[in-house]
C-alpha cells in the first residue's frame, strides 16, 4: 500500500469519526459538513481511481498498438524471408539444374571424344595447332607445311605455280621504312607478309598527295600513318611488305562475298560464303555455310551471325575444284582455301591453317562431320606419304613466280620449293 493511499485511509477514518462525535454530541452541522467532506473525497477518490484507470487504458492500448504494429512488421519479415527463402531454393534449383546439364553434357562429349568410331573437328584443331607449335620449337620452317601457310607471299607462289589466279605484286619492300606508295595504282591493298587475319590488310584509295582513304572505313591517313599502323600490329604484321592490286567483282564493280573452302586434303568440308559491311569490324560481319553444291547447312556456326540470304557464288564448282587442287598440293589434313570471283576469274584470297585462331566452334553433328573428314584426310595423306609423296607443299610447273625481295632476307616465306608435275599428286584422287 502506497504512502498516498494510506493517508487517504486516515483522512477517511478521522473524517468519519469526526462525524460520527458530532451526531453523538448534536453537532449536527458538524456532522454535515464531516458528511459532505467525506463525500467530497470520496468523489474525489473515485475520479482520481477513475482518471488512473483510464491512464492505465490507454497505456494498455499504447501498449497494444505497439505490440500489433510489431507482430506485423515480424510476420511481414517472416513473408519476406519465406520469400527470399523460396527465391534462394528455386535459383538453387536452377543452378542445380544447369550443374546437372552441363554435367549431362560433358558426361555425353567425353563418351563422344572417346569413341573411337567418332570425330571433333574441335579436337583435331587443337592437335593439330600443338604440333605445328612443336615444329616452330624446332626450327624447322623449311620442312613443314602447316609453318609455310602463313605467308601470303608463300601462298601466291604456290598457288601461281598451279595455274591458279593471284593478284598482282605491285610492290614488295624488306622493311615498313622502306614502303613507298609513290607511283602506284591509286586504289590498292597494302599488306604484310605473315599476318594474322585482317590485322595486317590496308585497302586504300588516294584521295590527294600522299593521303589516301582506308575502305570501308571513315578515315583518312598518309604514309606515315599507314608505317605506324604495321609497327603497332608487331609480330602481326612481319616483313616483307607489299602492294598488290584492289580486286574487282565479275561485272567491275567491288569485290564480291569471300569465299573460304574448308578443305581435307582434296574434299571440301562446308564453305563459308561471308559478307563483311565494313572492312575490319566484325560486327558487320554475316554468314552462310553452304557444302560444295550450295546447299545451305543452316545455323551450324556457333555464335555467329548466319544469314541465308547471302548469295552463292555462280563460279563455285570451279571454285571446288580449285581448292581441291590446292590443298592437295598443301600437303595438310586440313586447311582453308580463301578465293575471289573477280573479273578475271578465280583468284586465291590466302590459305590458312588455322582459321580463327583454331577457336571456331561447331553444332555437335556439324562438328563430327568435319572431323570424320579430317580423320579421312590425314590417312589419305598418310597413304600417299607412303606411296612416295614428298612431305610438304608441293609446287607446279604452270608458272614460276618470285615475289621475295632479293635484299633484306631471309624471310621465313622464301623457303626452298619442291616442284613436281600436278598429275602425280595434287590431281590425285582415291577411292
Amino acid at each position: 500500500m502506497t504512502v498516498r493511499v494510506r493517508l487517504v485511509a486516515v483522512l477517511v477514518l478521522l473524517l468519519g469519526a469526526a462525524s460520527a462525535v458530532g451526531v453523538l454530541l448534536g453537532q449536527d452541522r458538524a456532522a454535515a459538513v464531516g458528511l459532505v467532506l467525506l463525500a467530497t473525497l470520496g468523489v474525489l477518490v473515485l475520479l482520481r481511481t477513475h482518471l488512473a484507470q483510464r491512464s492505465r487504458l490507454a497505456h494498455l492500448a499504447r501498449s497494444t498498438a505497439r505490440l500489433t504494429s510489431s507482430q506485423e512488421s515480424l510476420a511481414r519479415r517472416v513473408r519476406e524471408l519465406g520469400r527470399d527463402r523460396d527465391r534462394q531454393l528455386a535459383a538453387l534449383e536452377e543452378a542445380n539444374a544447369a550443374l546437372a546439364e552441363s554435367l549431362a553434357q560433358e558426361r555425353a562429349q567425353n563418351r563422344r571424344l572417346d569413341d573411337l568410331d567418332r570425330a571433333s573437328f574441335r579436337l583435331a584443331m587443337r592437335q593439330h595447332i600443338r604440333v605445328f607449335r612443336a615444329e616452330h620449337a624446332l626450327h624447322a620452317p623449311r620442312t613443314s607445311a602447316a609453318l609455310q601457310l602463313p605467308y601470303k607471299l608463300r601462298n601466291l607462289e604456290l598457288a601461281a605455280s598451279h595455274g591458279v589466279g593471284v593478284p598482282t605484286v605491285l610492290a614488295v619492300w624488306p622493311d615498313i621504312d622502306a614502303v613507298q606508295l609513290d607511283g602506284l595504282p591509286d586504289k590498292l591493298v597494302l599488306k604484310a607478309d605473315g599476318g594474322a587475319g585482317s590485322a595486317a590488310v590496308f585497302p586504300l584509295q588516294r584521295v590527294g598527295e600522299g593521303r589516301y582513304r582506308l575502305l570501308g572505313v571513315d578515315q583518312v591517313v598518309d604514309e606515315d600513318d599507314l608505317r605506324e599502323r604495321l609497327r603497332a600490329l608487331g609480330r602481326r604484321a612481319r616483313a616483307p611488305y607489299f602492294a598488290e592490286e584492289l580486286l574487282h567483282g565479275p561485272d567491275g564493280g567491288p569485290i564480291p562475298d569471300d569465299v573460304k573452302l574448308y578443305m581435307f586434303y582434296g574434299e571440301v568440308g562446308h564453305v563459308l560464303v561471308r559478307n563483311v559491311a565494313v572492312h575490319g569490324d566484325p560486327s558487320t560481319i554475316r554468314l552462310k555455310l553452304v557444302d560444295e553444291l550450295g546447299q545451305d547447312y543452316g545455323e551450324v556456326a556457333l555464335g555467329r551471325r548466319h544469314d541465308p540470304a547471302i548469295p552463292v557464288p555462280t563460279a563455285l564448282p570451279e571454285m571446288v575444284t580449285v581448292a581441291q587442287h590446292l590443298s592437295r598440293a598443301v600437303g595438310l589434313p586440313f586447311c582453308r582455301v580463301d578465293l575471289y570471283e573477280t573479273s578475271r576469274g578465280i583468284v586465291l584470297g590466302e590459305i590458312t591453317r588455322a582459321p580463327n585462331g583454331g577457336n571456331e566452334r561447331f553444332a555437335e553433328t556439324h562438328d563430327e562431320h568435319l572431323g570424320r573428314l579430317w580423320v579421312r584426310a590425314a590417312a589419305r595423306l598418310d597413304a600417299d606419304l607412303a606411296a612416295g609423296r614428298p612431305a610438304g607443299p608441293l609446287f607446279g610447273e604452270e608458272a614460276e613466280l618470285r615475289l621475295y625481295p632479293a635484299e633484306g632476307g631471309p624471310y621465313a616465306g622464301d623457303a626452298e620449293r619442291r616442284v613436281l608435275p600436278c598429275s602425280q599428286w595434287c590431281e590425285r584422287t582415291h577411292p
